[in-house]
């Protein structure tokens, strides 16, 4: 769901709200103290709200006869934006000398599905399993069928994820408009990602379920540029390019009643490649020992957002996700406390 089209009203009317107040509040505030000089401490305190963007959690396939053939639909669970947060400390060495940063940033969010769907129900979030009991060969490609109704579906899922970042901010261009900074550091990301199936025929169930997690830990590169149109108000952008290693690992599982028969899978991979590339553009009011902004960032995960433990393809195909983002609207305050 595209973020404009998820904000309620209400969040419309906050945003007008603060845009004002920090307006107000630039035009009546003292002059800057943030110069290229500022020796000191600082801290930023950052909200959002973020949308994840193509999760794509595929959760169930349906099949509907039809005179001429076979109507088929592919189920993606559909993920809300939520309220993120990140806090910054720092210290300003001044005189050109640049200034270091630790920040940390996370994001949790839980969606939930109910539907009622006709025809045929395969679903995709556990992966096909084959085997030979007593009974028998067995197969994997289970399905929830109702000829006389419907199949009631209950899909959920829940996303974590969270960066750890130290940084040095070093001088480049400089001048008395525009300002180059170059950053160089380390980040440490993790991801966390439950999904759920629970579906019912009338007459037999299926339960599937998995969970996966990432750790990763590497080195981080980028550059910051601010562009003075005023003096209380000028344009920032920042973009950051991680290149880390990571460590994945999940579990996955499916309890079918009809054989009252328990599967499950693992895997694993030690060397998994992760890279987070962020774009961060803002508008910021110089107000004194604040700063006040907001803007707009963006936040694409590849590497180590892959399912280790991927579902079957169902009726239709996967899509075999290798990467996500995370897009927000965020505001903050920064804030110095030393001497200018």
């Amino acid at each position: 769901m595209p973020l404009w089209k998820s904000c309620p009203l209400h969040r419309i009317a906050w945003a007008r709200a603060a845009l004002t107040a920090l307006v107000f509040f630039a035009a009546a505030a003292p002059a800057a103290a943030a110069g290229k000089d500022y020796q000191g401490f600082f801290g930023v305190l950052d909200a959002a709200l973020t949308q994840p963007n193509s999760l794509d959690q595929h959760f169930a396939d349906s099949l509907v006869f039809t005179g001429s053939g076979a109507d088929y639909t592919r189920h993606v669970l559909d993920n809300d934006d939520d309220s993120t947060f990140r806090i910054q400390v720092g210290y300003s060495f001044g005189k050109g000398l640049g200034s270091i940063r630790a920040s940390y940033w996370s994001f949790e969010n839980d969606d939930s599905q109910v539907m009622s769907i006709p025809g045929a129900v395969y679903p995709t979030i556990f992966g096909s399993s084959y085997y030979t009991a007593p009974g028998g060969y067995y197969g994997g490609s289970y399905y929830l069928y109702n000829p006389a109704g419907v199949v009631s579906v209950i899909a959920t899922s829940k996303v974590k994820a969270s960066t750890l970042d130290l940084d040095y901010i070093g001088p480049m261009v400089g001048g008395n408009k525009v300002s180059v900074n170059w950053l160089a550091g380390l980040r440490v990301a993790t991801y966390e990602e439950d999904q759920a199936f629970d579906g019912d025929d009338g007459s037999y169930y299926i339960v599937q379920g998995k969970h996966f997690e990432s750790d990763a830990a590497g080195i981080r590169v980028g550059a910051k540029a601010a562009f003075e149109l005023s003096r209380h108000f000028r344009l920032e952008g920042e973009v950051g390019l991680s290149l880390l290693q990571a460590d994945t690992k999940g579990d996955s599982f499916q309890l079918l009643s009809r054989t009252g028969l328990l599967d499950t899978n693992h895997g694993e991979d030690e060397n998994t490649r992760g890279e987070i590339r962020d774009l961060d553009v803002r508008g910021v009011w110089d107000a004194g020992p604040f700063d006040f902004y907001v803007g707009y960032a963006a936040s694409t995960w590849e590497g180590l957002v892959t399912d280790p433990v991927p579902g079957s393809a169902g009726f239709l195909s996967t899509s075999g996700r290798d990467s996500i983002s995370f897009n927000s609207i965020h505001g903050g305050v920064i804030w110095r406390f030393g001497s200018p």
